[in-house]
């Protein structure tokens, strides 16, 4: 009897998309079950080398030797152009046709560089994402963003393509460094902190170091359908889907500074300290209390994520702020908290508070 039972589903009212989503244990063998593959004239396995060493022998046997498997290296430093070149070189050396279809195995940058992929891959052929860390399985791997890095900025290339499924496989978390498992719950902290106020209360008596399978992925759960919820109110990011982007601002900006030095910041890890500054902005601006605030900071602290960066990253951060693609006009447009648990979105703030909140990350 199938283990595989659909959690969730994304569903865009208007454009025939209709995406299951599956959260379980020990899962992801039984994607037979629910896709096809017999109907697909090629089926193409994308993962990085990291995912390669620790799933290797099982995605091969659930795939067999039928499947393309194409290994990327690990690191978001790899979700570039290039990557993305030797993918649509493989698929396309290998005979991949319209009619071929891509599963994508791994994290955050997997689920992204391989969406995009196949959504250029001759205007678009099917995909699937499984994702294999806690951060894909609340964020990257759900809604539809496809992306690659471009010109020193986060995700500035892309497109909007849907998986034909997800698959959010809690065992293979099991394989995770601490500090990679730990990054991913600060994408379920911003789902709580921008829309659900009870959430964020349980979160915050969680003793996230000693979650048992069943709470893991009821909290997974939980957050994939808030994900969704918003998503299928505003497929396209013009308004409500904005309010996704909380802490992904200043998050961004640090990310992708980091990456030019010797300790680079998980995407986890920066949205945390993002999150900080930007709930900082938010009470500089009088829309969060002082309690708000310190309840916002604590919960970073207790799930082990960073909430300060080192004094050489503030020349850097606004003019990667300025990159951000939620701006006009060269004007930052914020996403900013109106109490926990409700948000706003394209909101302006002056030079004075944005430096005073950036300040206050600074160690």
């Amino acid at each position: 009897m199938s283990k595989l039972k659909e959690d969730t589903r994304l569903s865009i009212p208007g454009e025939k998309i209709s995406v299951p989503i599956y959260v379980g244990n020990d899962i992801f063998s039984e994607v037979t079950s629910i896709i096809q593959f017999d109907k697909y004239s090629k089926v193409g396995v994308l993962m990085d080398k990291n995912v390669a060493y620790h799933w290797g022998e099982e995605i091969h046997r659930v795939f067999g030797k039928k499947a393309t498997y194409i290994v990327i290296p690990a690191g978001e430093e790899y979700k570039e152009l290039s990557t993305s070149e030797k993918i649509l070189t493989s698929m396309l050396e290998h005979g991949f046709d319209r009619k071929s279809i891509l599963i994508n195995v791994g994290g955050g940058m997997v689920c992204d560089i391989g969406g995009f992929s196949a959504s250029v891959y001759m205007r678009g052929i099917s995909f699937i994402n499984m994702p294999t860390t806690l951060l894909a399985q609340t964020d990257a791997a759900i809604g539809g963003k496809t992306g690659i890095d471009f010109g020193g900025f986060k995700n500035m290339v892309g497109s909007f393509s849907y998986p034909l499924a997800v698959i959010c496989d809690t065992l293979m978390l099991s394989t995770l460094p601490e500090r990679e498992f730990r990054s991913g719950f600060a994408e379920v902290i911003k789902h709580a902190l921008i829309s659900d106020k009870k959430l964020f209360t349980a979160l915050s008596e969680t003793d996230f170091g000693a979650m048992d399978e069943e709470s893991l992925a009821e909290m997974l759960s939980h957050s994939c359908k808030i994900k969704c919820n918003v998503v299928t109110k505003d497929s396209n990011e013009k308004g409500l889907r904005k309010i996704l982007n909380f802490g992904h601002t200043v998050g961004h900006a640090i990310e992708m500074i980091s990456q030019d030095t010797p300790n680079s910041l998980l995407h986890g890890e920066a949205i945390s300290i993002g999150m900080v500054a930007e709930a900082r902005l938010s009470l500089l601006a009088g829309l969060i209390t002082k309690d708000d605030f310190s309840k916002i900071e604590n919960i970073m602290h207790k799930a082990g994520l960073p909430v300060r960066i080192e004094k050489s990253y503030k020349t850097r951060i606004y003019s990667k702020m300025l990159g951000d693609k939620k701006n006009e006009q060269n004007k930052i447009k914020w996403v900013l908290l109106n109490g926990i648990g409700k948000s706003v979105i394209d909101e302006e703030q002056p030079d004075k508070l944005i430096n005073k909140a950036i300040d206050y990350i600074l160690a």
